[in-house]
């Protein structure tokens, strides 16, 4: 009996799921250590995707709190308070219970004649997070506006507490911290200093065993200069590939190794290769995926484009558009080694690859080094992945749109950026980060794409007669929903 009682409170016992301290944009527009947030934050474009961040903020935090799909007209009622939240300074913690509850603690820098805003709507929106308990109550002092449920909790009085007892740092742009469940467990901590923003943090899962780190085989004949970016992982473990929802294209394989990089020629100069033991097994499987997917008779449900496969020289291709053609290669003994994948044929060039780059690779304990020249790799991504949206029948954002414009114009001159992530123990990672824009050329084009998003094309009965073959996706298989299997295009082998 005492056993199951003690185990009863061990369930009920709270556990944090995520807390933080923002700046909020007011905090980043007042920044001087950090000029490339302050030009992204200024530019004219600022406002009209600021009103398109602020719904989509305000569903994926519901959605996120609730585990479950957020109505249209609770998001609508959100959305004032979490515009607060983006624009000032905030905190807030949100806890885990036994029985399935959250518990929302958070405070915004904010005059108190808000309060009567969120003392309408926040008890409301935290209701069914917490049926059952105490109820919400909203206060105002020190500056600070703070929302809590439910409000006998003991953990209120010590989220108050630390708020009211921080010592303001101008500098200090977030503090962050998650809980792992779905993925690893992430904490940050950003700063401005020395016109850039510094990073660092750690990365955790539990029940993850030590890496196992080879030494570093990188495909020198491959990559050369001048570079735009470079990326290379060791150690990517089939558990690691299930968490980032890459397992079903490798077949339970260890990926040894596997390297980015872009070149400067053109943004199709963009190159991949991966180390796995069974290259065939990969290509065949992506074969029969792309020919599900693609088709050049024009049927219902099917995509335009042609599936070139050589099982023998492995090679396969994805014609569909004059100019980057899609392909994925590997080692003709069928044997282990880099699958490849590019998106133009490579040139072949005699300028090596900087020493001083590659001796950065030779850090103990280094999982990960991301190296890029922001601004250019911000052309290879925006480009790559409007290709990837065409290839899919998706009509890409224009780019002369609001969120091209803004992120063109702000990443103009930003220079290095520089990511790396270090084993420190089983399940256990340290990270850090030196970047003069905050995010990386690919984050940044994340969320641009967020706010300004590829939208579906007429479909063929739609259509006045059969559109132009897209251009397949530049990075990794097509997701699609599952369909009947279909009788696919005959495969055409391509020219060596």
């Amino acid at each position: 009996m005492l056993m199951a009682l003690v185990a009863g409170c061990r369930q009920e016992a709270p556990e944090l799921a995520a807390r933080w301290h923002s700046a909020g944009a007011d905090g980043l527009r007042s920044q001087t250590g950090a000029q490339g947030l302050r030009l992204l934050l200024s530019h004219s474009n600022a406002p009209v995707l600021a009103g398109r961040l602020r719904p989509k903020a305000a569903r994926a935090a519901l959605e996120w709190l609730a585990g479950s799909a957020a109505a249209d007209a609770t998001v609508t009622q959100a959305q004032p308070l979490v515009a607060d939240l983006l624009d000032h300074e905030s905190a807030g913690e949100v806890w885990r219970r036994g029985d399935g509850a959250r518990e929302v603690f958070v405070a915004v820098r904010i005059t108190a004649e808000r309060a009567p805003l969120w003392n309408d709507r926040f008890p409301a929106l935290v209701k069914p997070l917490a049926p059952g308990l105490a109820g919400a109550w909203v206060s105002a002092e020190k500056g600070w506006l703070f929302a809590v449920s439910p409000s006998d909790s003991p953990r209120a009085k010590t989220f108050r507490s630390r708020v009211l007892g921080t010592v303001a740092n101008p500098s200090r742009l977030l503090d962050l911290e998650t809980a792992p469940g779905a993925f690893p467990g992430f904490r940050a901590v950003a700063e401005a200093t020395n016109g850039a923003v510094a990073w660092s943090g750690t990365l955790t899962q539990p029940g993850m065993a030590e890496l196992k780190l080879d030494a570093w085989q990188y495909p020198t004949n491959a990559i050369y200069d001048p570079l735009v970016s470079l990326t290379a992982v060791r150690g990517v473990s089939p558990r690691l590939l299930s968490l980032l929802g890459l397992d079903r294209h490798f077949h339970g394989q260890e990926i040894g190794q596997a390297y980015q990089w872009a070149q400067q020629e053109s943004p199709f100069q963009t190159y991949a290769v991966v180390h796995v033991g069974q290259p065939a097994k990969v290509l065949d499987s992506a074969n029969a995926e792309l020919a599900r997917l693609y088709s050049t008779n024009g049927e219902p449900g099917r995509l335009d484009g042609m599936v070139m496969y050589d099982p023998e020289k492995q090679i396969l291709g994805l014609s569909c558009a004059p100019g980057p053609l899609p392909m994925l290669t590997g080692p003709e003994n069928r044997g282990p080694g880099f699958l490849g994948f590019s998106m133009f044929r490579r040139q072949r060039s005699v300028q090596p690859v900087p020493a001083e780059l590659l001796q950065q690779l030779q850090q103990p304990g280094l999982v990960l080094y991301d190296w890029e020249i922001t601004s250019e790799n911000f052309t290879h991504w925006w480009a790559n992945l409007q290709v990837r949206d065409i290839s899919l029948g998706l009509r890409p954002a224009p780019g002369d749109g609001p969120a091209s414009q803004w992120l063109s114009d702000s990443l103009a001159k930003v220079d290095n950026t520089v990511t790396q992530v270090r084993q420190t123990g089983p399940g256990t990672f340290s990270w850090s980060r030196k970047a003069p824009a905050g995010l990386t050329a690919f984050e940044w084009v994340l969320l641009g794409r967020w706010l300004d998003p590829a939208l579906p094309r007429a479909s063929r009965a739609q259509r006045p007669g059969r559109s132009a073959s897209p251009v397949a996706a530049p990075m990794g298989l097509p997701e699609a929903p599952a369909r009947e299997a279909s009788k696919s295009a005959p495969a055409a082998k391509p020219k060596p």
